[in-house]
């Protein structure tokens, strides 16, 4: 294995120790001003959604009260977990593919 890659995983091994931390998801701290991030957004389910601002919201008072979840809550987040890069594949696909039309 190469030197980039041994160093990417660790790297990528710190982000998910810390975003589970605080019981958020990799996807959830993506920029929303992405064209691409905000219509995956708007076609994602109602319950996904809910469920991304409620890990936001959680994020964000324990990231006010210098505070961090419980290790058994935290061993059971994951980090890693996909749920917008499929939409965002497809619409940045739909939006290149526009972009030649023009």
């Amino acid at each position: 294995m190469s030197l980039l890659k041994t160093v990417a995983k660790m790297y990528q091994k710190t982000v998910h120790k810390s975003l589970a931390q605080y019981g958020l998801r990799y996807e959830d701290i993506l920029i929303a001003e992405n064209p691409d991030l905000s219509r995956a957004l708007d076609y994602l389910p109602k319950e996904e959604v809910n469920a991304r601002q409620r890990r936001i919201r959680r994020a964000v008072d324990l990231s006010f009260k210098h505070e961090y979840l419980p290790k058994e809550i935290e061993s059971v987040q994951e980090p890693g977990k996909v749920y917008l890069e499929p939409l965002m594949e497809e619409f940045k696909k739909i939006r290149e593919e526009k972009e030649l039309l023009k």
